[in-house]
């Protein structure tokens, strides 16, 4: 399993849908306090030509309350 998650796949397990995530990644400030700094918390898509977001998975995990 890797240690990074889409949007998509994040959204499906925290039940959300996937553009409530998409603005929170858009919005820098938002960004910042839900999903932490670039690296740790996000990161863009490695060799993604467009931004495209992908999130840990240990911190998608703990806000679904499901722990590591």
């Amino acid at each position: 399993m890797s240690e990074w998650m889409s949007v998509t796949e994040a959204a499906t397990l925290l039940e959300v849908d996937r553009r409530t995530i998409q603005r929170s990644l858009a919005d820098d400030d938002r960004r910042a306090r839900e999903w932490g700094e670039e690296g740790d918390g996000w990161r863009h898509k490695p060799l993604a030509e467009r931004k495209i977001y992908q999130l840990r998975r240990a911190r998608v995990l703990r806000k679904a309350g499901q722990g590591e």
